[in-house]
């Protein structure tokens, strides 16, 4: 018997934003509620994510990881 990723994504699917909260950063998920990004994104094509009603939304939170507003260079 052999390990499905498919298998076990689609036993954790719909709970990504509690997993997040609990294993990562409990912030971001808050956040996303916030701007109402909080959807249950089934799939990514270029700056978009896409919900399970196939409804796309442009990614502007892409970049937050590797941008820090307010630092600076010396």
């Amino acid at each position: 018997m052999g390990f499905d990723l498919g298998a076990e994504l689609a036993a954790v699917r719909g709970q990504g934003y509690d997993l997040h909260s609990k294993y990562l950063n409990p912030q971001l998920p808050r956040t996303l509620h916030t701007i109402g990004f909080d959807r249950d994104y089934v799939r990514g094509e270029g700056a978009y994510l896409y919900d399970a009603e196939g409804n796309a939304y442009a990614d502007f939170l892409a970049g937050s990881a590797c941008s820090r507003p307010g630092a600076r260079t010396r």
